[in-house]
């Protein structure tokens, strides 16, 4: 195993004005007005070198970025085992590609609705009592089911603003009580990825988060993803878990459905969760994670492995992200940088279709 697998460290604005060639009062305007991605902490800024790429890209795409049409790509965040971090996970990276000028979806495809309660305001009523919100994904789901389309009024009602600056689509337990409909549509494996196209256009990015399951719900937010990104542990049957995510995104890649066309769906990596690496017991999985992508050429966020602490609990209980809550910290600099690299690989991908075309 590599020995580079701790977090790059984070890098001062001063730092950053002698790496971009331009003075310290240039660089704090270029964070400000969003050309350079940086994470406020206390009374400043601090970046990454991957900011640096992140924003010398963008200089160079600027003209080909700026005359794209929005047109939102779909990531799925995905593995059938639970208590990975697959909903900070998702719920993180979606508020930094917000912060990085992106119009971001984040659609919540588990009945635990776990993202739904962690992005969301709770819905009461006036005696202050939390009730189930009134449309979620359920609703969108049959509508497109019964219907063929889906009103912009039927939109309005589900989709909500999240606290942290990027839409959300709820979810609840009542999507269970669909799901023996759903699953007996002739179009069933297709019906999420034609509902997320009807709103496509509004958003640059919309992310996934898919229950701890290989079910109909996962199997269905893979057939209408453009990408997908695997969170897993450093722990024992960390290997086993994702052998197993793979079988079944490979599963959904040999789709013969004309309308699925999930072929193009690709692989953006494996993100190391909740990792303890001053431990051998860690640093074993970790290289067991390694071999594994290589021998199967899939990528591995090595350098941006998310170490487990007591901070991102906390996050949870107090309702905001670790980026602002701890920015110092390992595990907001991973995030950050991974989300940088989303961002410029995918925007990469939409350069070359453009250029395609």
């Amino acid at each position: 195993m590599k020995e580079t697998t701790k977090v790059p460290k984070e890098i001062t604005v001063k730092q950053l004005a002698e790496k971009v060639g331009v003075d310290a009062t240039t660089v704090r305007r270029k964070i400000n007005n969003g050309e350079i991605q940086a994470l406020f902490a206390g009374k400043g800024f601090l970046s990454t070198d991957i900011a640096i790429e992140h924003y010398e890209f963008s200089q160079e795409h600027k003209k080909t970025l700026e005359s794209m049409k929005t047109h939102a790509k779909v990531i799925s965040f995905v593995n059938h085992k639970g208590g990975c971090s697959k909903t900070t996970t998702a719920y993180t990276i979606a508020a930094m590609l917000q912060k990085f000028g992106n119009k971001v979806l984040l659609v919540d495809m588990d009945p635990q609705g776990n993202s739904t309660q962690s992005v969301l305001e709770p819905h009461s009523n006036e005696e202050g009592i939390t009730l189930p919100y009134p449309k979620t994904i359920k609703d969108l789901l049959v509508e497109k089911k019964n219907s063929g389309t889906v009103g912009e009024t039927l939109f309005t009602e589900v989709i909500r603003s999240s606290r942290f600056g990027f839409d959300a689509i709820p979810c609840d337990l009542s999507l269970n009580s669909i799901m023996p409909d759903l699953e007996s549509s002739s179009f069933k494996e297709v019906i999420l990825k034609e509902l997320l196209n009807e709103i496509a256009e509004k958003y640059d990015y919309i992310i996934i988060d898919t229950p701890p399951t290989l079910g109909f719900s996962v199997i269905s937010s893979l057939t209408a993803s453009d990408y997908v990104l695997v969170v897993t542990l450093a722990e024992a049957f960390s290997i086993l878990g994702v052998e197993q995510t793979m079988n079944l995104i490979n599963s959904v890649k040999r789709q013969n459905s004309v309308l699925a066309n999930p072929r193009e769906m690709r692989i953006l990596g494996i993100v190391i969760s909740k990792a303890e690496m001053a431990t051998n017991v860690s640093r074993h999985f970790v290289s067991e994670l390694e071999s594994f992508s290589e021998e199967h050429t899939i990528p591995l966020f090595i350098d941006d492995i998310i170490p487990k602490t007591t901070k991102i609990p906390e996050t949870q209980a107090l309702n905001v992200l670790i980026t602002d809550y701890d920015a110092k910290g390992d595990a907001s600099l991973a995030y950050f940088n991974i989300a940088l690299k989303i961002d410029i690989e995918i925007k990469k991908d939409r350069i070359k279709e453009k250029l395609s075309k």
